[in-house]
């Protein structure tokens, strides 16, 4: 797709809603923007979407092309960006915040994500980008964080030991248990480790304990004190140490977990 010609004064009309760096436009910018109503307002986006001038994000939402854009049909925004934007409140956490924190070296086109707004599904691909998204409670999103500024803008991202415990809640979010324990590695080696019990703590999913104290001793880690905190956590139903892993595998009774992926102390690199 081509951009296409545009009046002068619809030239001007689209710089008064996109000047000053705009780098997202809604319906209410352009109705405030131009003093029109909202149903005028959408349905000029609407045509500088087709015309090539904007790319629509989501419904009523649309970010600008620059005019120099090679194709404007695929031209996208920041992939953190773009996910602040759609889902704040939200934090970065999973092998997104692994990956900025050097916990682990692999590459992960998934974005990572937690949000207070409504999930209607866990995978969602927008303007190119693919994210992996779970719902979380207000309060979940004032504890374990830090501020990044990434392209002028403030975003959330999991510190070090809530990147860690995020994953034992649903290893899903690092990639698996065994990229998951990879990540747990990395963090003892170098954090503190009695963050992970204080943030399990405050997460409240007993399940946590079990995989971090199975995790430990299947990898031979040293830290007793970290197992035997753990082990005052251990909630009776047995858990499975991977969710998204094989249903089979082997009861671990002092953990009351099932052992359906198979972690021992060769597996972290």
């Amino acid at each position: 797709m081509m951009i296409s010609g545009i009046s002068s004064a619809g030239r001007n009309e689209l710089a008064s809603v996109t000047g000053r760096g705009r780098r997202f436009v809604r319906v209410s910018d352009v109705a405030s923007a131009l003093g029109i109503g909202p149903r005028t307002a959408a349905k000029k986006l609407a045509r500088w979407s087709e015309e090539g001038w904007l790319r629509r994000v989501r419904r009523g939402l649309y970010i600008p092309v620059p005019v120099d854009a090679d194709d404007p049909k695929s031209w996208s925004e920041d992939a953190l960006i773009i996910a602040s934007e759609v889902w704040f409140p939200c934090y970065f956490t999973g092998w997104t915040s692994a990956n900025h924190w050097g916990l682990t070296e692999q590459v992960f086109r998934t974005t990572v994500l937690k949000t207070n707004c409504r999930v209607r599904a866990s995978t969602v691909r927008l303007l190119g980008h693919e994210y992996l998204l779970t719902h979380a409670s207000e309060d979940a999103l004032e504890w374990g964080l830090k501020s990044l500024w990434h392209e002028e803008r403030r975003l959330s991202l999991a510190d070090p030991a809530r990147t860690v415990v995020d994953i034992l809640d649903a290893p899903r979010l690092g990639g698996g248990i065994r990229n998951g324990s990879d990540i747990l590695v990395a963090y003892l080696d170098d954090h503190d480790p009695d963050r992970l019990i204080e943030y399990g703590d405050r997460l409240g999913n007993r399940t946590v304990f079990k995989r971090l104290g199975y995790l430990l001793e299947a990898m031979h880690r040293p830290q007793v004190n970290l197992i035997e905190e753990c082990l005052k956590r251990v909630s009776i139903g047995f858990s499975l140490l991977d969710p998204d892993g094989p249903e089979g595998g082997p009861r671990v009774a002092r953990w009351r977990l099932r052992a359906n992926v198979r972690i021992t102390a060769e597996d972290p690199t």
